[in-house]
């Protein structure tokens, strides 16, 4: 509801989300096989070209994605 309610207020060209709000509707990551896939639905939107460069930061720091939520930059499989 939130979303419909709030789309008339955004950016159209490029659609743009932030992080310090939680748009669940971007989608969410389930941290399995197809995390990074998952992940680049919001992240693009969260990070734009900055998302890959992050994603393999992520992967050197936190390997294992012990620091993680439903939205987070997800880690490059092993």
């Amino acid at each position: 509801m939130l979303h419909t309610y709030m789309t008339r207020f955004v950016s159209k060209s490029p659609r743009e989300a932030y992080f310090n709000y939680r748009d669940l509707d971007l989608g969410i990551n389930h941290n399995g096989h197809d995390s990074y896939l998952e992940g680049a639905a919001y992240g693009v939107k969260y990070f734009k070209h900055n998302f890959k460069r992050l994603v393999h930061i992520k992967t050197k720091i936190d390997p294992d994605n012990f620091f993680r939520n439903e939205q987070s930059i997800p880690t490059l499989p092993s």
